[in-house]
């Protein structure tokens, strides 16, 4: 990358998985350093990052930088800066790397035009996604992301259920009621959801826990933002009638997130709210019971047990993995179950979902799901999750004719080969947008 830039210009690099290093950790800022241009470097998960010193240089960090409340900038033993950063702080980086990573001109359509298609090629009718409404945004390019949806809307092939993440809930409304959403039940766009924060991740070893992490005794990751500010925004977003939408991995930020949900909805009662915890990754039995009490919502994202599967033991130890990504758990204790992939941190292919609900990788198997739990997360129940069982989830009359195509009959199929599934054909409403072998 350094051959086709000038030494000013920023390096930006996605995808690390330093898991599949021999050694797995993260690259140090002298490693970086070795790289004549500013260089910073993102974890595949979006929540931890490395910079070299130019790059600290050209984001204006230093040691006397103020850390964000809810991040990290992360320091050796003798106060130096090591190039880690990390959760909110991580806004102080895109808010200078912005102007590298936005598409210009016909490479936005080019761009949104090849991503729909891939996601029709792997049997996607419907996406929830992110939209990050505010200055810089982590993982976002922050209050441009939903402009730039408008200027590629035509192009997109899925029906698009959006998920805000902002500060200032009392903007839903406004964008609500722009033309982006359409307002009426069949709408191919729709708005109704507050995204909110209140972890990190494994990998980033900034998921909330309540005890430290087994190999970083040290460290028990934290909340990104305090209990009362989040609830202030849940209350707001909750009492205007959305839908919110909570990000929690670590076993103390998802009985935190429960117990902000048990206050809300005791506060202020409200039927059929839908809200949801996007990960829900450790659930303890009293952490369920809860969330089937105030029908709390459990979407989680199968495919992290196929990317973390192997050093996960190592991170949290073996006792609590069998608390971590508990499906069967979630479905014996009357809670509804959604899946998705969190694309791009993975592959969004159902396909490698299903994969992994029902085999796990071996994966703590007394938590795996039968093929027909497992299609019902990706179909009816992800369609309940978005207000839209109504209209799709399943082939009925009235509702939009969004399916797919297999070359194989899921329910049928040894388990063992599920992974070889092909998308033969994709429809949605009505119109076949990818056929295997033949260009649409």
């Amino acid at each position: 990358a350094a051959t086709k830039k000038s030494h000013e210009e920023l390096i930006f690099g996605f995808n690390l998985k330093e898991e599949q290093f021999d050694n797995p950790i993260l690259p140090t800022l002298t490693d970086l350093d070795t790289c004549s241009n500013p260089v910073f470097i993102l974890r595949y998960d979006g929540h931890i990052g490395i910079a070299n010193s130019k790059a600290l240089d050209l984001m204006g960090i230093d040691v006397n930088t103020k850390v964000p409340e809810g991040g990290e900038i992360r320091r050796d033993e003798n106060e130096k800066l090591t190039g880690v950063i990390s959760e909110n702080a991580l806004d102080l980086v895109f808010s200078v790397a912005t102007r590298y990573l936005i598409p210009k001109g016909e490479d936005i359509k080019k761009t949104a035009t090849k991503a729909t298609k891939l996601l029709a090629k792997k049997g996607i009718t419907s996406i929830h996604s992110v939209f990050t409404y505010k200055k810089g945004g982590e993982g976002g390019l922050g209050s441009v992301e939903i402009p730039l949806y408008r200027a590629v809307q035509e192009l997109i092939l899925q029906n698009c259920y959006a998920l805000v993440d902002t500060n200032r809930p009392k903007k839903l409304i406004r964008l609500k009621k722009s033309s982006l959403d359409g307002g009426q039940i069949y709408s191919k766009f729709k708005l109704n959801t507050l995204k909110l924060f209140l972890d990190g991740s494994f990998g980033a070893k900034t998921a909330c826990m309540w005890e430290p992490f087994s190999d970083a005794p040290d460290m028990c990751g934290f909340c990104v933002v305090e209990e009362d500010v989040i609830y202030e925004r849940m209350k707001i977003a909750h009492n205007l009638g959305f839908q919110i939408v909570i990000h929690a991995i670590g076993d103390k930020a998802n009985r935190i997130a429960v117990n902000l949900y048990k206050k809300l909805l005791d506060e202020f009662p409200r039927g059929d709210h839908r809200h949801r915890i996007e990960h829900a990754s450790m659930l303890t039995e009293d952490v369920i019971k809860d969330m089937k009490e105030y029908a709390i919502i459990a979407s989680c994202q199968p495919p992290f047990i196929n990317s973390e599967y192997t050093w996960l033991e190592r991170r949290i130890g073996k006792e609590r993995c069998q608390y971590t990504y508990p499906m069967r758990s979630i479905l014996d204790g009357g809670v509804m179950l959604i899946s998705g992939s969190d694309c791009p941190i993975e592959d969004p292919s159902p396909i490698l979902g299903l994969h992994a609900l029902v085999n796990r990788n071996g994966f703590v198997p007394e938590q795996c799901i039968t093929m027909e739990e497992a299609l019902k997360t990706y179909t009816i129940s992800a369609a309940y999750g978005a207000f839209e069982d109504n209209v799709k989830g399943s082939i009925e009359v009235g509702k939009l004719a969004d399916f797919v195509i297999l070359d194989r009959n899921p329910l049928e199929i040894d388990k063992d080969h599920i992974k070889g599934i092909q998308v033969l054909e994709t429809i949605i409403r009505g119109k076949s947008v990818f056929k295997k072998d033949e260009i649409v």
